[in-house]
């Protein structure tokens, strides 16, 4: 919250508009705030704003915060950035090399406009889910782990993107995802850049027309149709998922919230 918070003054000083996304607008239409198995806290931008809120957030963030993307960390293999608190510890498994910082984080997700053809969606979407892929291997992340086990099937399926990670760069590969994300001109829909193997998509408007939700007692925008916004990502969402499927979905592996003299915490 104390991040989430720091990112809306930002954004409300600079004219960056932002909305709760994902299970963090889940959580505040269903919870009025935090869904209580979640284990992190999610927003959302189009382009044009995300881009805008990366240029002026390292200089416009308080010194306990930074902005972590793909060009801030080379090692970082994410298409969507992070606002990270400073001095703190929230690792997750999948992260076999360390970045300058691993602390907590609210993630940032650019909206990007998608052709209205099924046949050239599912083209983009195919090549987008490549690069990033590759990108992933380049940065050292091992998406096969789950809850210290490996899925074999998709460890030796990511053989061939560690082999195509050998002859490419971290920047190019980077850019060359950017440039393909923001490669279709503006339209009627968008699609959450966070390379899904199966995209979600939302009408544009959803995320140009907002209203207020209370969210652990604080005011944040979210897309005015919550209904159709959320029906769209999740279907049925105001059924709770079964009690087994409330869980660490990050897989966090040690925490640490940065007081003096504190050792790192497993949960």
């Amino acid at each position: 919250m104390e991040i989430a918070k720091e990112i809306k003054r930002v954004c409300e000083e600079n004219g960056i508009r932002f909305f709760l996304n994902d299970g963090t607008f889940l959580g505040a239409v269903r919870h009025g705030g935090f869904i209580p198995w979640d284990d992190d806290m999610d927003l959302g931008m189009l382009r044009e704003d995300y881009e805008k809120f990366c240029r002026i957030a390292p200089s416009k963030l308080k010194p306990e915060y930074c902005l972590q993307t793909w060009y801030t960390e080379p090692n970082y293999g994410l298409p969507f950035g992070k606002v990270m608190k400073r001095n703190t510890v929230y690792l997750e498994s999948k992260k076999t090399r360390r970045l300058r910082e691993n602390g907590f984080y609210v993630d940032i997700f650019p909206f990007d406009d998608v052709p209205e053809e099924p046949e050239r969606r599912a083209e983009l979407a195919g090549k987008l889910l490549e690069l990033y892929r590759v990108k992933l291997m380049k940065s050292g992340y091992r998406p096969w782990m789950e809850n210290d086990k490996m899925l074999w099937k998709k460890r030796i399926g990511y053989l061939y993107y560690q082999m195509k990670a050998l002859f490419a760069g971290q920047q190019e590969l980077a850019s060359a995802y950017d440039a393909l994300a923001r490669s279709v001109g503006k339209g009627k829909t968008v699609c959450e850049q966070c390379a899904m193997a199966v995209p979600m998509y939302f009408d544009r408007a959803w995320c140009e027309e907002l209203a207020e939700y209370s969210f652990e007692g604080v005011s944040f925008p979210g897309p005015k149709e919550y209904d159709q916004f959320l029906t769209a990502m999740y279907g049925d969402y105001m059924q709770l998922p079964p009690e087994e499927e409330r869980e660490n979905r990050h897989q966090i592996v040690q925490i640490d919230f940065g007081e003096a003299g504190q050792e790192g915490t497993k949960p």
